[in-house]
This record gives structure tokens, sequence and C-alpha cells, in this order.
């Protein structure tokens, strides 16, 4: 009789309690598939049965707030496209008055270049006047584009002789200044 009293002993503990190991690790593996918390009632609660009850309102108001959404979006994408017409046509405009206004010499500019032909005429007056050694000592410390607008003016032969007594160096820049003018 001892014999079967031990191997009843043993039957709890090799064959009922991995079955009770199996089946709560089969409960939490289903219940994790499903979504739920690993310790939530098996059954449904009132909570689940409203929405499961009135999946068309929900969608219907996630429709609605998604149609305001795409009308707002309408509306800034209006706005910023009447607003860049305006920008473009403020641009257009600039450049059709910039290009008027490089066209048209304006009076100030105009007499700006008369004073400046007046006294450049003035001056070429006086080096016209100066003996050739003096004008070429003056002309040597200029540079050869400060030189060609005073000596262009001048005759030929006054020309020659200034450009015969400056540097040599400085008298080569000023012939091919002013043979290309």
């Amino acid at each position: 009789m001892s014999e079967n009293k031990t191997s009843k002993g043993w039957v709890l503990p090799l064959l009922i309690i991995p079955l009770i190991l199996i089946l709560l690790t089969a409960y939490f593996v289903l219940n994790y598939a499903n979504g739920r918390p690993l310790l939530s009632l098996p059954f449904a609660t009132e909570k689940t049965t409203t929405n499961q009850a009135n999946p068309s309102a929900e969608l219907e108001r996630r429709l609605k707030v998604a149609n305001q959404e795409i009308k707002k979006l309408r509306n800034q994408s209006k706005e910023q496209s009447d607003t860049l017409k305006a920008k473009e046509q403020e641009v257009e405009r600039l450049i059709a008055e910039r290009d008027r206004l490089k066209q048209t010499p304006t009076p100030a500019t105009t007499d700006q270049t008369k004073t400046t032909k007046k006294k450049a005429a003035s001056v070429t007056d006086v080096y016209a006047e100066m003996a050739p050694k003096d004008a070429a000592l003056i002309l040597n410390e200029l540079s050869p584009t400060e030189v060609v607008p005073i000596i262009e003016d001048i005759d030929a032969e006054q020309q020659a002789a200034i450009i015969a007594k400056m540097d040599a160096k400085k008298a080569a820049a000023l012939t091919q200044l002013l043979a290309t003018k």
C-alpha cells in the first residue's frame, strides 16, 4: 500500500502543476495576441460594446474632421496663391520701372555730363596752351587712363610734342589707349 500512496503523491507535482502552467501561459499569450491587457476580464465591458455598436458614427465624425482640415488647407493654399500672384505683379512692375528709368536720362545726369565736358574742355585748353615739356612733366604723374580724355581733344602736332617729352613707358601705354579710341 505504501507504493500506491507514493505514486499518487507524484501525480500532483508531475502532471497538474505543469498543466496549470501551460494553461496560464496560453491564456496570457492569447490575451496579448488579441490586444487586451494581460490581466483584463475575458468578457466585453460596456465601453467596448458601445464602440462596437456605433462604429459608423465614429467614422462620420472622423470624416467631418478630415473634411474641415481639407477645407482649411485649401483656403490657406488659395491665400498663398493670391499673395504669390500679387508679389509677382509687383516684381514685374518694379522691373518695368527699372527698365524705364535706365532708358530715360535724368536731367541731373545730363547737367553733370555737360559740366564734366566743360571742365574737361577747359583742362584740355590749359594743356594745349602749355609748353609741351611742362605738360609732359605733369601728365607723367597721371595714369594713362586719366591722360586720354585730356589729350585726345588737343590737335595732333601738340599731342605729338607732349607725348615725345613724356616717359617712354607712359607714352607707350597712352598711345595704345589713344589708338583704341
